[in-house]
């Protein structure tokens, strides 16, 4: 799977004094992994990858999902990483 950052607008609400100038929505980033998606309008990541049941011998499922509707996304940045053993 592809490791990702998202970035993206919020909505955002008021219940105060605000003036209009004051409310501006504000822009979000996320990390995790690309969920592909076939035609759809929304951007799926989840942020941990575990084997199904927690069974070693079965292929990683996407655990704790967001979605994003596409056009709140203004940009999708695809992340390279190495994997290593900083444990030693």
């Amino acid at each position: 799977m592809q490791l990702v950052i998202i970035e993206w607008r919020d909505i955002i609400q008021t219940s105060g004094w605000e003036t209009e100038e004051e409310v501006k929505c504000p822009t979000i980033r996320s990390v995790g992994w690309l969920i592909p998606q076939d035609n759809t309008d929304t951007i799926k990541i989840c942020n941990t990858l575990a084997p199904e049941d927690f069974d070693e011998s079965k292929e990683d499922k996407e655990h704790g999902i967001t979605a994003f509707p596409k056009g709140c996304v203004t940009k999708l940045e695809l992340l390279s990483y190495e994997v290593s053993n900083v444990l030693g």
